[in-house]
């Protein structure tokens, strides 16, 4: 079940696999998604084993509670129950659901710093997508995740340290979902001390071990939800990838190793991520499964036939009835967030 709005599907109630299980797993791969995509032995647990998604804190008291899944997606239930009141909820940790898949893993995205947190509900509310009605993490300005050993003390951050995600020389494909809202200035997804990737109105730019490529792309703002891919070979063969259209013509090879430290950016306001974040995992490229990853985001995220496109459409139950087929003869009384209509 989505949130927002709900819509029941029959994985939700005779049981679902996870997204990502069934295209398989490899050790030094990593998940973060506001669903649940690996299975339950996979994944950092609750005390009474259940599968956890992140660690919340509570801005009127700066209480903090880990948050699991309902069904397939976030426990958007328990995140508002929280923040009953009228509380707002930022996120402190986002677990790797891969953590447990090849031995404990205590490396997770977190903040450390209250003001550095991400937003996931705010006054009593949980932010969901105007179309999907699927939770999303706002990211902008100083509010972003950092790649950090937290030694598994969850609930004490004095100690953690900030450190950098893999160094990728082999097959392995890099999968952001998100949209930006970023009209002027750079907008990084990923960074590390030296390599990156920025979106930005018109193009989009990597950065490997610091030799920077840029590709240009029609200027649709980026305000629709992406499922973005940047794919490297083990012979430094570089993809990128928009909803599994391939954006480069040419092979571009760059030695070196990709490394992620920061979700979001740097924290400069002018270059971090403004925008929301759905999901982002590792998968191994040289994988025959690809297509299928791509096709799973389609179905939950409903990428093909998204339609969040605010100067055609009055409202986004409008751009969702005429997504789905239909149409509308005026908007001007209804409720725009009755949109996850799927």
């Amino acid at each position: 079940m989505h949130g927002g709005l709900q819509s029941v599907r029959p994985i939700s109630v005779f049981g679902f696999t996870p997204a990502l299980e069934e295209f398989g797993l490899e050790s030094g791969m990593f998940a973060y998604s506001l669903r649940q995509v690996i299975a339950t032995e996979n994944t950092v647990v609750s005390s009474e084993g259940q599968p956890l998604c992140m660690r919340v804190r509570r801005d009127n008291d700066n209480t903090e509670q880990d948050i699991g899944f309902n069904d397939e997606g976030l426990d958007t239930a328990a995140l508002e129950e929280f923040c009953e009141g009228g509380a707002s909820a930022y996120v402190k940790i986002w677990y790797n659901q891969v953590a447990n898949a090849f031995g404990t893993d205590t490396k997770h995205f977190a903040a450390a710093s209250n003001t550095q947190q991400p937003p996931i509900v705010e006054n009593g509310s949980v932010l969901t997508d105007p179309v999907t009605g699927l939770p999303r993490i706002r990211f902008s300005g100083e509010r972003y995740l950092q790649y950090t050993e937290t030694e598994g003390n969850y609930a004490d951050s004095s100690s953690w340290a900030a450190e950098t995600l893999g160094s990728f020389a082999a097959d392995y494909s890099v999968f952001f979902v998100g949209q930006s809202y970023r009209v002027t200035g750079n907008s990084y997804i990923l960074q590390s001390s030296n390599d990156n990737v920025v979106l930005f109105d018109d193009s989009v730019s990597y950065v490997i071990d610091s030799t920077s490529t840029s590709v240009n792309l029609s200027n649709d703002g980026f305000t629709n939800l992406y499922v973005w891919e940047i794919e490297r070979d083990g012979s430094n063969g570089l993809g990128l990838f928009k909803n599994n259209t391939d954006l480069i013509t040419t092979t571009i090879t760059q030695a070196g190793t990709f490394g992620i430290q920061d979700l979001g950016g740097t924290g400069a306001s002018t270059r971090s991520f403004k925008g929301d974040v759905f999901e982002f995992f590792g998968y191994p490229s040289s994988q025959s499964q690809r297509n299928d990853v791509f096709a799973n985001l389609d179905e939950y995220y409903t990428i093909t036939d998204y339609a969040h496109t605010p100067t055609t459409y009055a409202t986004p139950f409008a751009a969702r009835v005429a997504a789905d087929g239909g149409s509308v003869e005026s908007t001007s009384c209804l409720i725009t967030d009755l949109t996850p209509l799927v």
